[in-house]
Formats: C-alpha cells, structure tokens, sequence
C-alpha cells in the first residue's frame, strides 16, 4: 500500500500503529476550537470544492480585483465561471472581441515603456 506520493510509502504495519493509537488513546482533552463550526442549513443547495492551481502573479491580481470590487475571491472567481458557462456556445460579440483584442494589444505595447520607466526610476 502507498500514498498518493510515490517517495512516502505507507506500510500495513504503519496503518495498524495508526489505528490502535486512534482507538487507545483519550482525545477528550483536547481543546475545542474557539468558534464553533456553522453549516449551512439542509435545505442549501451543495457547493463543490475545486482546487485551481494559479502563478502567483494571476493569483495577485484576481485578489486585488476581488478586494477593489468588495467582494471574496470566491466569489469574483464564481462569477466569472458562470459569466463563461452562460456565454458557452453563444456566438462571440464582435464587438467585445475586438476590444479584448484592443485592450490586450494596448497592455502588450504598455509593458515595455512601464519597464522602462520603472528601470529609470531605481537608477536614479
């Protein structure tokens, strides 16, 4: 038996230890946590858990975004998931399209003069 993790095997002998400590030690002292746990009611409709790896850098900005709009993370990632999945299949706007276009052409042709005044200003 092996964990997910190729480099940490896990013997059968190391899952026994783990479970006779489990059954024969006390865990009632263990303090409880400061604020307990609220669930949802059972009537809420369920969420589902997707971890997303980012690069950093994507990371910094859609939490810049999330905070200068007042909202989460999660909920700003959220909304872009169901703005995409409701445009899903539709015909693109031309319009929109060629200001996406527009606006990363701009972005691509700003970056080298914002490197270059940020270049000058730490020789100075």
């Amino acid at each position: 038996m092996s964990t997910n993790d190729d480099h940490m095997p896990l013997a059968d002998a190391d899952v026994a230890a783990i479970g006779d400590w489990l059954a024969t030690t006390d865990l009632s002292g263990l303090s409880e946590s400061a604020a307990p746990v609220e669930l949802p009611p059972a009537d809420a409709p369920a969420t589902v858990v997707r971890p997303v790896r980012l690069p950093y850098e994507l990371d910094a900005l859609v939490k810049a975004l999330a905070e200068a709009r007042g909202v989460s993370m999660s909920t700003l990632i959220r909304d872009w998931i169901a703005a995409g999945v409701a445009a899903a299949g539709q015909a693109p706007d031309p319009v929109t399209e060629l200001r996406r276009g527009l606006d990363m052409a701009q972005r691509a042709l700003d970056a080298p003069a914002a490197r270059a005044i940020a270049e000058r200003r730490e020789a100075a």
